[in-house]
């Protein structure tokens, strides 16, 4: 497989990146990720305690990743986050180059962090998101489809539509997620017109992973029907169908508010920990993608990588 721009512009060797997972993107899964070539992802709140104090917490991870790897590494940042400017400055401080910025306008921080020499990635989920971001400067999109985990677009848009509507709408990178898990995600991608894949749910089922090991096994153990959307028609979350889930409308959120506030107190961070990190899938919300019924087996890092990268070349060559 060539590399591509994404490559060139990140430094890596292979367009391979790893989701910026909340509570699981620890410092070992980044950096095995990173050294296996491809760009590792770091969560501020990666590992943290409950009520823990998430920039001393971030700043203690990227510590710890520049330790463990001298290769590129990003950090995820979640704009709607009531201390993000707090949260940018000390990621600047401790070295942050690679931002991926998501949940929010592009237009409020991809200026300062580009005036601090960072390579913006934003995360989008429509063509018109798209355009905004190239306009306002960012670097390299991540399209991400309606088969991705946690929250997704209310247009509900999939990942094989919506890569080539963006690739064939902006002039900058772009890079595909959403359901790839594989070599025939990852060729697919690829083929679609993006220079590059992001993966989540098969990285929070690696060895190197801080989840659970219950999350872990409940991935692995998913089939086609594996995953379920609640929140309703406004905030679509895809999550693993569990005790939890199966227990929420569809329809919508349980409570009287249905704005990011009531998202946030159903389906945002406290849930998410409950079942990721704690294990207990039948009290917490699981984000997991779609594809999570071609994972069959907890991988090392190494060993997704060496299924991607041999699985696309054999694929590669059997299409020629």
């Amino acid at each position: 497989m060539k590399r591509t721009k994404v490559c060139t512009m990140l430094g890596i060797s292979q367009p391979i990146l790893q989701a910026g997972l909340p509570w699981i993107s620890n410092p070992e899964l980044v950096a095995a990720v990173s050294n296996a070539g491809g760009l590792g992802i770091l969560h501020p709140t990666a590992g943290i305690e409950p009520g823990g104090d998430v920039i001393a917490n971030m700043q203690a991870n990227i510590r710890r990743v520049q330790r463990i790897t001298h290769n590129p590494f990003g950090v995820a940042l979640y704009l709607p986050h009531p201390q993000i400017q707090e949260i940018i400055a000390a990621g600047v401080q401790e070295g942050m180059k690679i931002a991926i910025t998501y949940g929010g306008s592009p237009a409020l921080y991809t200026g300062m962090l580009k005036e601090h020499d960072n390579i913006v990635m934003h995360q989008v989920v429509t063509v018109r998101h798209a355009r905004g971001a190239e306009a306002q400067g960012v670097d390299i999109v991540i399209a991400e489809g309606f088969e991705g985990g946690g929250l997704r677009g209310p247009d509900k848009v999939s990942t094989m539509v919506l890569v080539p509507q963006i690739a064939g709408s902006v002039t900058i990178p772009v890079v595909a997620s959403g359901g790839i898990v594989d070599s025939r995600g990852y060729v697919s991608a690829l083929a679609l017109g993006a220079q590059g894949i992001q993966m989540g749910s098969r990285f929070a089922a690696s060895a190197e992973c801080i989840s659970h090991q219950n999350y872990k096994e409940a991935i692995v153990a998913a089939i086609d029907s594996g995953t379920t959307i609640v929140g309703g028609d406004r905030w679509p979350t895809r999550v693993l169908r569990n005790g939890m889930a199966l227990k929420m409308k569809e329809s919508g959120l349980l409570g009287e508010g249905d704005d990011l506030e009531a998202w946030e107190a159903e389906l945002g961070m406290a849930q998410v920990r409950v079942a990721m990190m704690d294990g207990d899938l039948n009290a917490g919300i699981a984000y997991t993608g779609a594809g999570a019924g071609l994972i069959s087996e907890i991988l090392t890092v190494p060993e997704i990588f060496k299924e991607l990268v041999d699985g696309a070349q054999s694929l590669t060559r059997s299409l020629v």
